[in-house]
């Protein structure tokens, strides 16, 4: 149903605090801060993603740039994009066997009429997924980018990755580690909630997602 967690990110070498709640079928909202500054993203679900920054516009609301607010919705998708893929858009194919940190793994093409199109690597006995690679554009050069989940441990009955890291080659761009994890915690819906006036999704953006059979 959702969950809530804190822990620590790394961005960029500058590192903060984090505090994130999710729900399903696809809110969230991250707030990572320091002393220096706080970052809040979120998403209600149905409006545009919004976030706000203490370092821009004097932390007003802010709306989020076309690749940012693709990138949030899909993390927003609480149950990922192959639980009900067809439902959601994607077409998926098996691209064969390989291994990730020494686990036997599946890897899996995953693909949309939006041409977003990523490789996701299953692991063979759990089932969660360990590996995410997307060919990005950065000034004219496509760029492979890896996002590997580890360190997995049982909240509420649910494996859940504790451990997130984002790397293009040997540079990580993105940490994010979790020290502590809350499953279907009491989350209010204003904690949500959109500005007054917001823009809603446009067709394009708008995800396509339901909840998962029994959840």
């Amino acid at each position: 149903r959702g969950l809530s967690a804190e822990g620590r990110t790394l961005l960029q070498g500058a590192g903060a605090a984090l505090r994130l709640w999710a729900e399903r079928p696809n809110r969230l909202r991250v707030e990572s801060f320091n002393e220096q500054r706080k970052v809040v993203q979120c998403f209600d679900g149905a409006l545009e993603p919004w976030l706000s920054h203490s370092d821009a516009a004097a932390g007003a609301t802010q709306r989020m740039a076309p690749a940012d607010r693709k990138d949030f919705l899909s993390n927003a998708d609480f149950d990922g994009p192959l639980v009900e893929h067809r439902a959601k858009g994607y077409e998926v194919e098996y691209a064969g066997a390989e291994s990730v940190a020494g686990r036997p793994a599946k890897k899996i093409l995953v693909m949309n009429q939006a041409n977003d199109v990523f490789f996701l690597w299953i692991d063979d006995e759990t089932h969660e997924i360990l590996r995410r690679a997307v060919y990005r554009m950065n000034r004219g050069q496509r760029i492979l980018e890896d996002t590997f989940f580890s360190d997995f441990r049982e909240d509420g009955g649910v494996l859940q990755p504790h451990r997130i890291e984002t790397k293009v080659g040997d540079n990580t761009l993105y940490l994010m580690v979790i020290s502590q994890m809350v499953p279907n915690p009491e989350i209010a819906d204003e904690l949500f909630a959109a500005p007054k006036g917001w823009p809603e999704l446009t067709p394009e953006d708008r995800p396509v997602v339901t909840s998962r059979p029994g959840g």
